[in-house]
């Protein structure tokens, strides 16, 4: 087993691992926490500062967790000086990274996640593993693994309308070159969403969570009910009383942008954590 000393508030890892970035980590009777990324099993438990791997590698739990790329807690101390709203949820709930997720997972998950609460997107997750691999909390079936899924065969187990959109963006998907989603992580957020809204399925929304959660676009502001709430009372008070159209989704990132910088996609999580999920 290998013991990593974090400093305070780098790291929550339970409100990280359960705070709708992903879906399908498993909590362990002994305190581990269990998921995947790509085909590596992770097994990671935290103690205070001090973060616990076991059959796992070091390096791997730092590229996922990324580690050594933003100093969160200094960050988080910044935009709590300037903004109560994210003191508030500070605060609160301390330590909230974002995950540096395998694309190919989360391009699928979160095509699933349109108008679900995280317990059933869950469910739909394990659902699609267990038809594609027979491995329901195995890794995350390969894409001609998910070729073989069929309409039906994922209504019969409650995807509903979103069943269509995974068999026909797993076709889509295959019409591109090998390795093509990892090829997008690092190019302009711009970039990453008109390369993926033409997938079914996939709008600004989705586009923006993939971008974010899988392909290092950290100013990506994911735009659903509750942050655009939050956007229209404390950000662009101009939105006040409109309604969410993709003109004003945009302007809703945009003054999330604004207000936190190239990192505002990391703020934004803790403010949506404490509204939706905790």
């Amino acid at each position: 087993m290998i013991s990593l000393t974090l400093p305070e508030h780098e790291l929550d890892l339970e409100a990280t691992l359960f705070s709708g970035q992903l879906f399908r980590w498993q909590r362990q009777d002994d305190g581990w926490l269990t998921g995947y990324v790509g085909t590596q099993r992770l097994c990671l438990r935290q103690t205070e500062s001090t973060l616990e791997l076991a059959e796992t590698d070091e390096a791997t739990v730092r590229h996922f967790l990324r580690l050594d790329e933003l100093a969160l807690g200094e960050q988080a101390r910044r935009w709590s000086a300037s903004d109560p709203l994210f003191a508030s949820a500070w605060k609160r709930q301390p330590g909230l990274r974002l995950l540096r997720q395998d694309p190919h997972e989360c391009f699928f998950s979160f095509l699933c996640a349109s108008v679900a609460p995280i317990a059933r997107i869950s469910k739909m997750l394990q659902a699609v593993c267990e038809e594609a691999s027979g491995e329901p909390l195995g890794p995350f079936p390969s894409l001609e693994a998910l070729l073989t899924l069929r309409e039906s065969q994922l209504r019969a187990r409650g995807l509903g309308f979103r069943a269509e959109r995974v068999v026909a963006a797993a076709r889509k998907l295959a019409e591109k070159p090998d390795g093509w989603l990892d090829s997008l992580r690092g190019k302009p957020l711009a970039e990453i969403e008109s390369e993926l809204t033409p997938f079914p399925g996939i709008g600004r929304k989705i586009a923006d969570c993939i971008a974010l959660f899988s392909l290092d676009a950290d100013a990506a502001v994911p735009v659903d009910t509750h942050i655009w709430r939050i956007a229209k009372t404390h950000y662009a008070p101009e939105l006040r009383d409109a309604s969410l159209t993709p003109a004003n989704y945009e302007r809703a990132a945009s003054a999330f942008q604004r207000k936190f910088g190239p990192y505002a996609g990391w703020a934004q999580q803790t403010l949506f954590y404490q509204q939706a999920v905790k």
